[in-house]
């Protein structure tokens, strides 16, 4: 069974062809082009595959890819991930309700409660996109798009393109627009300097998202209302931002986009759509509450789109109440382990563009999170600085730092102190008692003086007069 087929297409397919055999019907099973290809059960105890590509081919097919299961009909019992046809052959569940008959009695396609599920839209390597042809995995590259030539059969590549004009002026409640070089191959000559106004003739806000492919020295500016005054510039974009869509609103129904391209510039500029917030566009859903709007290709992609995180509920690979890793890890995490400071995720993407922080942590304007104790420390932990704005009393973090380690090495040589003088005293106190014999009490005791009588002992003996017999000066006298 193919997952994937794409092979130049051409007459009795005589230029790139794959061929499989033996057969269980008299014609040739032999296939080329883009569409995905009938299954092959074999009629033998084996199966040869034989593949040719002419050197006339242009080499921009992308080959196929098949998976194969081995086993007899007429078993009774098949494995725990595997599905049992009528006529008792087991195949994978997976082939169950996929549009295409890999029993051989087509029982795989009976009573099925969903659509037959389509080849899956990621099969084109970066650079490259899929033509929309029912069963197509034709690639092409992202130049021949909005080229105004047909290169995919079905002409899907020329479908929805957007306006693709140096600047303009904009209106209505959305619309979509994007630079002159987004799918150009050959990179301008000259530098590429575009403006857009967007008008809605609407008092509510607009919301604008960048899908970025800038070059290096390439940037896009983002104004609030019309005109390209200094004091509205609301985000200046870069090659950095090019990973994620990037999305400004405005205080207001109008803003101004400028985008600047060197000459010879890698990048591929940028697609913008904007809309009036809290209206989704007609293949978007709502965020619920909040105003906000995401797309099927958001949902569960690991990036919250949506302040209440709705876009990333509800996904396959998590438990209820959790949320999915960015990629492809297949790990989650819960509501309190978002936007707390602390990676879950190896790439850290629970967190990423947090709307709110949890309890104990301060929200920087770049949407990250930080220790509420990191606040006001003279440093500055957001990467825009707002962690150490409106601060009543700066103390640097080093100086709290240097003043907690300072008292305790104090506190502990005030211990040591201590304990020396203790140890000193009770070993001069034992060196003592430790030198003192019979002769040296003696000789103590010998050399002690009795302490001199006291006054009233001198009285009572008469060896002194009282005090009131002693002579009284007078001045007469």
């Amino acid at each position: 069974s193919f997952k994937n087929f794409d092979l130049e297409d051409s007459q009795k397919c005589a230029v790139d062809w794959l061929m499989i055999g033996p057969s269980s019907k008299r014609e040739e099973y032999k296939v080329c082009g883009s569409s995905i290809p009938p299954s092959f059960i074999s009629a033998r105890d084996h199966v040869w595959i034989f593949f040719h590509s002419d050197a006339s081919s242009s080499g921009q097919a992308q080959g196929f890819r098949l998976s194969y299961i081995r086993g007899k009909i007429g078993q009774s019992v098949c494995q725990s991930d595997e599905f049992h046809c009528a006529n008792g052959k087991c195949i994978p569940s997976t082939w169950k309700c996929n549009s295409m008959d890999e029993c051989g009695d087509n029982s795989d396609e009976k009573n099925c409660t969903v659509p037959p599920t389509d080849p899956p839209s990621s099969i084109c390597p970066s650079g490259m996109f899929q033509c929309s042809a029912a069963h197509s995995t034709k690639c092409l590259m992202n130049e021949l798009r909005c080229n105004s030539v047909k290169d995919c059969g079905d002409g899907s590549d020329e479908d929805n393109c957007p306006d693709l004009s140096c600047g303009k002026r904009l209106g209505n409640f959305y619309g979509s627009f994007a630079s002159p070089d987004l799918f150009r191959a050959d990179h301008s000559r000259s530098d590429l300097r575009c403006t857009w106004y967007v008008d809605t003739q609407d008092n509510r806000h607009v919301l604008l998202q960048l899908d970025l492919q800038l070059g290096y020295n390439d940037y896009v500016k983002v104004y609030d209302g019309i005109g390209e005054r200094g004091d509205k510039l609301m985000q200046t974009f870069s090659h950095h931002n090019n990973r994620h869509s990037v999305s400004v609103e405005s205080s207001k129904g109008q803003l101004t986009v400028s985008y600047h391209a060197r000459s010879k510039s890698t990048g591929h500029g940028f697609n913008a759509t904007y809309q009036v917030k809290g209206y989704c566009l007609p293949w978007e859903h709502p965020c619920g509450s909040d105003e906000e709007c995401f797309t099927d290709k958001q949902h569960c992609d690991g990036w919250w789109h949506c302040p209440n995180g709705k876009d990333e509920e509800n996904c396959p690979a998590c438990q209820k109440n959790e949320y999915p890793c960015e990629g492809n890890s297949g790990l989650c995490y819960s509501i309190l382990d978002r936007c707390n400071n602390q990676k879950n995720c190896p790439d850290g993407s629970d967190e990423k563009n947090c709307f709110t922080c949890q309890p104990g942590n301060f929200h920087c304007g770049t949407n990250l999170c930080i220790f509420e104790t990191w606040r006001c420390d003279g440093q500055e932990d957001c990467q825009d600085g707002s962690d150490e704005r409106n601060c009543l009393v700066i103390v640097p973090r080093k100086v709290i730092t240097a003043a907690l380690i300072g008292s305790l090495v104090c506190g502990l040589l005030l211990v040591i102190a201590l304990g020396c003088a203790f140890k000193l005293y009770s070993l001069r106190t034992r060196e003592y008692r430790a030198f003192e014999t019979q002769m040296t009490r003696l000789e103590a005791e010998f050399v002690r003086r009795e302490a001199p009588p006291s006054y009233g002992q001198l009285i009572a003996q008469g060896l002194i007069p009282p005090v009131e017999d002693f002579p009284v000066y007078n001045a007469s006298q």
